[in-house]
């Protein structure tokens, strides 16, 4: 949670335990936190579709869409800075 870097990215694969299992990484606090880590046009892509977490990145700024999941998982989320 405690984190901040001037690197900054492309690509976030966000691949943290469930929404439920750990909701303090899936706030609009965090998702801040990586949007300004982020050149525009970047992408953060997670497996979660809850509608908490797609507000939750919209809330921090991205521009966010459904996507079919992989295997056995039925969608997926991918967030794009504007």
């Amino acid at each position: 949670q405690d984190f901040e870097s001037s690197t900054t990215y492309n690509l976030i694969y966000f691949d943290a335990f469930a929404p439920n299992a750990q909701p303090e990484l899936w706030t609009t606090e965090i998702f801040s936190r990586l949007f300004r880590m982020c050149v525009p046009g970047a992408i953060l892509t997670t497996y979660s579709a809850k509608g908490d977490v797609r507000r939750s990145l919209m809330a921090a700024g991205f521009e966010v869409e459904k996507l079919p999941g992989p295997p056995g998982k039925r969608e997926m989320l991918r967030a794009r800075v504007p």
